[in-house]
């Protein structure tokens, strides 16, 4: 009778130890989605930028409009998904994640009013990177108004309004025993953790560049509201969060100009949410 008591206490136990580890690993994953909605904003606006603060006039001559693509990076907090992963017995060995951003834009002048319109779309098949599968689609517009329209001394400089979306699917493959209380000697139980998190951001912004030959510099700032979800799916527990982040951005950058050609560097930082952003873009322009 007593080694009976005592095998139903073990038992007892060895799920209980189950039950606390089940719920430590979806709560690592509930903390990953507010990183998530905190950080997804700024993946959305590092593109869309061209460094001349106001392209002028589309009914002029030339008339004034371009199109090119651009390639952004922001760096996503990844310690609480780094601890789910070890919960489950493996090691992500990653404490950032980077979410890459790839978009086609184009950018018309506009008429009678100086303000011009951009316009821009990007989206990826699934890939791999270290061991996480991700796609994503993201789009965007945004109009700028001149309030000074350079020239041979004077600088450009706009206000906007801006309006972004992304939104990602990211995906693991692991092995769930430990997750369970499966002894890995009766095999391998491989489960799938999908993560899913899209982010409208709406933004405003203000401009300032000047051109010296090839080279245009140009500083901004913005400032924008967020409506972040993030949602996570696994086979013993899903989970959702939303957000309203607010950001507050500072970024500059410049471009070279070579005839039509234009290579821009751009880099921001937003200082509320501390994390920065890099994109560089190539475009011809009238």
């Amino acid at each position: 009778m007593k080694k009976l008591i005592v095998v139903i206490a073990l038992v007892f136990v060895a799920f209980g130890a189950v039950a606390q580890t089940r719920a430590e690993f979806t709560g690592a994953l509930d903390d990953f989605l507010v990183d998530l909605n905190e950080n997804l904003p700024d993946s959305a606006v590092v593109g869309g930028t061209w460094s001349k603060a106001y392209i002028g006039q589309l009914l002029s001559v030339p008339p004034h409009f371009g199109v090119g693509v651009s390639a952004g990076v922001t760096p996503l907090p990844a310690e609480s998904l780094s601890d789910a992963v070890e919960m489950a017995g493996l090691d992500l060995d990653v404490d950032t994640l980077y979410l890459p951003n790839f978009a086609i834009e184009g950018r018309i002048g506009g008429f009678i009013l100086p303000f011009d319109i951009g316009v821009r779309f990007g989206m990826s098949p699934e890939v791999e990177l270290m061991g996480v599968t991700l796609n994503f689609i993201t789009f965007g517009a945004d109009v700028r108004y001149a309030l000074i329209d350079g020239g041979i001394v004077k600088p450009d400089l706009s206000i906007g309004l801006a309006y972004s979306y992304t939104k990602f699917e990211l995906g693991y493959v692991f092995d769930a025993n430990s997750l369970f209380g499966i002894d890995p000697a009766y095999g391998t139980l491989k489960e799938d953790l999908t993560l899913v998190a899209s982010a409208h951001v709406f933004d405003l912004r203000a401009q300032l560049s000047k051109s010296f030959l090839i080279v245009t510099p140009y500083v901004g700032a913005g400032v924008s509201y967020s409506i972040s979800e993030a949602s996570y799916d696994v086979a013993i527990d899903s989970g959702s969060k939303t957000d309203n982040p607010i950001g507050a951005r500072a970024y500059g950058g410049f471009s070279l100009n070579i005839a039509l050609l234009k290579i821009d560097f751009k880099g921001m930082y937003n200082f509320i949410s501390g994390n920065w952003g890099a994109n560089l873009g190539a475009r011809i322009q009238m």
